[in-house]
């Protein structure tokens, strides 16, 4: 939306009046207390133009909210206002607003829960899962194969540097293991207890340490022990063990019930995902590029902070990724699109379905939400006390509410909508107010 404003003069010259007697107030001006320098001396010692800024920083914001109410516009992001002209002072302001959605016939969208069938197989593989988790490790005489426990005194080096030095290590011979680099699980295959090898491994192009990236790293190793995995047999005696089951048959049994709980949530989930995104297809929208680009820039500050937790930058990130500066741009804007799509298309079902949410839900949803905390009732205080907080939580629930009324319509009401929860989008910290 673009606003066209012109400001009468009258209010220009009380704008700068005012601004005269801030900086009077700042200056020392010999011959007269401070603040009552006329403006004429004032002017002449800061400069109009000075002046004139100092003014229209205060005037111009002012101007804009009040063009903005009278027209009844709910800005969802920041708007760029541009001084067209000083005298008269004449402002444009590309103002985002809400895009106004056309809903397709989302009403008439229907799918159905599919659930698939728990297997043998499935079963047979989540128990021995189990066996792992009660595996113990026993020691053996003879030289190391891969999915064996060792420990180690190991030296690496490249060139002169060293790349590592430690002694009496425990480490597990898997295939798939890239640390400390790849082939080191291979390389230790057939090495007998108290015995030494020395190889060589090639240090990865992609390495952290560019400086290494290519060469030729020198491993010494000795070999302590050797451990082998032995996992418990499946029976009676290891039901008993892991559970209040009398048989085998009876792990099996529950085994296969969290097996079928777990793969209809999952399939709840995928419904509820599904339906959501069935209903964004049907719809149209023309989004502001301004919020487009903050949803990016918020995107990109969520990414840094979680690469930054993991001590990587961005740069970084880029380099292991093989994306360029520009695709990483465009896969953010490309994100932030489907995002801010996803949340006016709900929105705008919320509207045309009614959907409200109660102040009681909110409070029930934040006192849920920090019951696990040691300091929860403290926590909830401080989250009911904070509007912003309360706001989030409103919007998440409201788009819960419509993914289970977009669930109940496309199953004609057949499938229960837990999964809304998973499917809706969390109530975003940084995200535009619709």
């Amino acid at each position: 939306m673009l606003l066209e404003i012109e400001v009468e003069p009258p209010r220009v010259e009380r704008a700068l009046d005012e601004a005269y007697k801030r900086y009077a107030q700042r200056l020392n001006i010999p011959g007269f207390r401070r603040g009552k320098a006329p403006r004429p001396l004032v002017e002449r010692m800061v400069g109009r133009e000075s002046l004139l800024e100092e003014a229209l920083e205060r005037l111009v914001p002012a101007v804009y909210r009040e063009a903005v109410s009278e027209a009844g516009l709910h800005p969802i992001e920041e708007a760029q206002v541009q001084i067209v002209e000083v005298e008269p002072l004449r402002i444009k302001a590309t103002v985002p607003v809400r895009p106004e959605v056309r809903l397709g016939d989302y009403r008439a969208l229907r799918r159905e829960l599919q659930v698939p069938p728990v297997t043998d197989e499935q079963v047979d593989k989540l128990l021995d899962q189990l066996r792992e988790a009660h595996a113990t490790w026993v020691p053996v005489e003879r030289p190391a194969q891969l999915g064996d426990r060792v420990a180690l005194d190991v030296r690496g080096t490249v060139g002169e540097r060293v790349l590592l030095d430690r002694r009496d290590v425990e480490y597990v011979l898997r295939e798939d293991d890239q640390r400390p680099l790849p082939g080191f699980a291979a390389a230790l295959v057939g090495l007998a207890p108290e015995s030494e090898r020395t190889f060589t491994l090639r240090v990865p192009e992609d390495f952290a340490d560019q400086e290494l990236a290519g060469q030729e790293a020198t491993f010494t190793v000795r070999l302590h022990w050797v451990k082998e995995k032995q996992l418990p047999a499946a029976d009676d005696a290891f039901a008993s063990t892991v559970g209040a089951f009398n048989t085998i048959e009876e792990l099996r049994a529950q085994l296969r019930e969290e097996l079928a709980t777990r793969f209809e949530a999952d399939a709840r989930q995928q419904l509820a995902e599904d339906v959501v995104e069935a209903v964004v297809g049907v719809a149209s929208l023309e989004l502001p590029p301004q919020a487009i680009e903050k949803q990016a820039e918020r995107l990109r500050r969520r990414l840094a902070a979680s690469l930054d937790n993991q001590g990587i930058t961005i740069e970084q990130y880029l380099q292991l990724t093989g994306k360029s500066a520009a695709d990483f741009e465009d896969e953010l804007r490309a994100q932030a699109r489907r995002e801010l799509t996803r949340m006016f298309v709900l929105d705008a079902v919320a509207d045309a379905e009614h959907i409200t949410v109660d102040p009681v839900e909110v409070e029930a949803e934040i006192r849920r939400a920090t019951s696990g905390r040691a300091d929860a009732a403290r926590a909830a205080r401080a989250a009911l006390n904070n509007q912003e907080t309360r706001e989030r939580v409103e919007l998440a629930l409201r788009e819960r509410k419509t993914i289970e009324r977009l669930v109940e319509l496309a199953t004609g009401g057949q499938a229960q909508t837990e999964a809304a929860t998973a499917a809706a989008s969390p109530a975003a910290e940084e995200r535009p107010h619709a």
